[in-house]
């Protein structure tokens, strides 16, 4: 297939941009960098056709490429952030804060954070959002775009039983932190469910 052909590159964006938006809103968590990240990814797939080998999935390629702009953009995003908040305060006087991340006091009241604590599927994206990239990435994959492990691991270049291993650990870090919420299914479900899947 060669991507640098505008009706096949038009094409392949009919079938796979749903699903790639999706990975990339899921994994940035902002639709206009999603967007944005579609975007790159497609522009990327023409421009570095040559590097695609035959033989592979259009999908699987587009879908690493995708996947590796959206951490790219994470990794700028949290430096940006930290960058930012560490920028002295302008008018700060010796009894006020120094720099913009000592500002930062919770002013949410008790009772709506708890009520935001409880809320399962706010919960829910912060556990998978604070799991290492590869979890996460094996979670959103397997979860909301229904990939098979084979290939999960054709789009991370894993094995299978990696890719398994990571899954395994990130439901465990999802389950303990439900459990810290107060939120956590009875076990004996999620041991049925883990059964399912040996």
């Amino acid at each position: 297939m060669d991507l640098r052909d505008p009706q096949q590159l038009r094409k392949v964006y009919e079938t796979s941009a749903k699903g790639l938006y999706n990975l990339a809103y899921r994994l940035v968590g902002d639709r206009q960098w999603a967007e944005d990240i579609l975007q790159e990814t497609f522009v990327r797939a023409y421009t570095r056709a040559d590097t695609f080998q035959e033989g592979g999935k259009v999908s699987t390629w587009l879908y690493r490429i995708c996947m590796n702009l959206a951490y790219d953009h994470l990794r700028a995003r949290r430096y940006r952030a930290a960058a930012s908040l560490d920028a002295p305060v302008t008018h700060a006087g010796d009894a006020e804060p120094s720099t913009w991340s000592a500002t930062l006091a919770s002013s949410l009241p008790e009772a709506t954070a708890e009520v935001e604590q409880r809320d399962t599927e706010s919960c829910v994206r912060r556990l998978i959002d604070e799991l290492p990239e590869r979890e996460r990435t094996v979670v959103l994959l397997r979860q909301y775009h229904g990939m098979t492990f084979k290939e999960i691991a054709d789009v991370l270049g894993l094995t299978s039983r990696t890719v398994q291993n990571c899954l395994r650990r990130a439901k465990e870090k999802l389950y303990f932190g439900l459990k810290d919420a107060g939120l956590a299914p009875d076990e004996a479900r999620l041991h049925a469910t883990a059964d399912e899947e040996s």
